[in-house]
């Protein structure tokens, strides 16, 4: 299990970056226990973790699934939740991480799995659950209770499609390639809006957003992509690839001041050569845009935090030759204390620019993940800032 523990705290990382170790890892108490109910179809399975009884806030799930040359999708069962599905010869590997799971004493939820045809789920798996303090702790073998429902499971808004997507989780057996972003199960996102009028790009879950203006903004600037050909998806989140591939088109779409050249482009050990992102991820950490998560890791999968766009977009702009304007006072948020030291200069600088705002109730909230509409509103400012 070294790998799979190497694996998640590489991911993790973006959304703890730089928390302070605990004194005592924390420990399951029992024996946790997976719980997979397949609809009548056997082609959507709600994805289940009980027994946990402490404080974790990641878990990763090595299911052993049949037939083995299926493809699957994965969709978080929660607006707090970000997930990834990986196969590979049979075996399914399921990355979540939720607040849900700060709370051990109940079953979570976390997500639910759809497949293209129907699937047998094995009854033992392999589990690692990952606390705040980035401490995986690893199990073999736990039991997964298998059941059957007679009503078919929601699965959102589905996948995003290949061809159109800034890139995603649609993760197929034997091919690595990255092919869209999965659906919003809270209907937020407007995926079975097919009878609204189209508006922004055509797309029909924009009109009457908050950032319908900036969501214009970046698509018709080229920016960002749509997640299919008629949803942009806005409270989809923004992952740390996508963020950089976006920081990565300024130069071309909006502004030659922002081309800022890379004499030597960055290989992380988690980045394969061909992925959409791949150029712009070697960019973003040969240029100093970005540091990577340690170890020579980036995460591109991980979903992007608000401290670390504060981070890079400041980078950026020095990087740039530019310097950010201050139009506002320095906030005093309420979370201060919780905001990394790594990052306090640049979310100070961020928020004095106008560019990254405070929480209505006067929090940053510098761990919190950013959707594509809120990362849409960030960029229309930057962009605009100067």
């Amino acid at each position: 299990m070294n790998k799979i523990a190497s694996k998640i705290i590489s991911i993790i990382c973006a959304l703890c970056m730089a928390l302070a170790v605990c004194p005592a890892a924390f420990a399951a108490s029992g024996d946790p226990e997976v719980s997979v109910s397949l609809d009548q179809t056997g082609k959507n399975a709600t994805i289940a973790l009980k027994n946990v009884g402490s404080v974790f806030y990641s878990a990763q799930i090595t299911l052993n699934i049949t037939p083995k040359n299926a493809s699957y999708t994965i969709t978080p069962r929660s607006s707090s939740a970000y997930g990834v599905v990986k196969a590979d010869s049979g075996s399914v590997t399921l990355y979540v991480d939720s607040t849900d799971l700060l709370d051990g004493t109940k079953t979570v939820t976390l997500a639910t799995l759809k497949a293209d045809r129907a699937i047998t789920v094995a009854k033992t798996a392999d589990l690692t659950l990952v606390d705040r303090s980035m401490r995986p702790v690893s199990y073999d073998g736990v039991k997964v209770s298998v059941s059957k429902n007679s009503s078919t499971s929601g699965t959102g808004g589905g996948s995003g499609g290949g061809g159109y997507s800034d890139g995603g989780n649609v993760f197929h057996t034997g091919n690595t390639g990255n092919t869209g972003n999965t659906g919003n199960t809270n209907g937020n996102s407007g995926g079975n809006n097919t009878g609204s009028t189209p508006t922004v790009g055509g797309f029909t879950d924009v009109s009457g957003h908050w950032a319908e203006t900036d969501i214009r903004y970046v698509t018709e600037k080229g920016l960002f992509n749509g997640m299919s050909a008629t949803t942009f998806e806005p409270y989809s989140n923004m992952t740390r690839a996508m963020f950089v591939t976006v920081l990565s088109r300024l130069g071309d779409k909006v502004d030659q001041k922002w081309n800022i050249p890379c004499d030597n482009p960055m290989k992380f050990d988690d980045v394969p050569d061909g992925m959409w992102y791949s150029d712009a991820v070697a960019w973003a950490g040969g240029t100093g845009v970005v540091n990577g998560m340690g170890e020579n890791m980036f995460a591109p999968d991980a979903a992007v935090t608000r401290e670390q766009m504060a981070v890079m977009i400041v980078n950026f702009a020095a990087l740039a030759g530019t310097e950010l304007p201050k139009t506002k006072d320095a906030a005093d948020f309420t979370d201060e204390a919780s905001i990394n030291g790594w990052s306090k200069d640049a979310v100070h600088a961020a928020q004095q620019a106008g560019i990254i705002n405070g929480r209505d109730s006067g929090a940053f909230d510098p761990q919190a993940t950013a959707t594509r509409a809120e990362v849409a509103a960030i960029l229309h400012r930057f962009a605009e800032a100067f």
